[in-house]
């Protein structure tokens, strides 16, 4: 989504589009581990468990998906940072504006503002 009015060359576009291709590949991938008769307990069996406190393996699943959950983190810091190495020094700047501006008006609607302060006199 950062990328988009960057004015990417088409060079830039086919590296992201490789990059996030061999992304989904993987995350696909990740999500028929697990399966049944492989002797390990996937997400699903996780999933179950996760619902009943009483479960025998309650435990061990809330550690699977803290483990899952980290691996995702890390999964999407690693493809932001593939993407963002394929920006030029300009379009880095952008992305770094374009944060900026969010951060800016995601703090002004925490702040219940909207738009530009109220005059001081009246």
């Amino acid at each position: 989504m950062l990328a988009r009015g960057l004015n990417l060359t088409d060079a830039q576009k086919q590296q992201i589009h490789t990059i996030l291709s061999t992304a989904r590949q993987n995350a696909m991938k990740e999500m028929k581990d697990g399966k049944p008769g492989d002797g390990k307990a996937g997400p699903m069996s996780d999933r179950l468990a996760l619902m009943n406190p009483g479960d025998p393996n309650y435990a061990a699943a809330v550690q699977s998906a803290k483990k899952r959950a980290a691996d995702r983190i890390q999964h999407m810091s690693d493809l932001h940072q593939q993407i963002y190495n394929v920006l030029t020094a300009d379009q880095k700047s952008e992305v770094q504006k374009r944060i900026a501006a969010w951060k800016t008006r995601l703090a002004q609607r925490e702040d219940g503002s909207k738009g530009p302060p109220a005059p001081a006199n009246r």
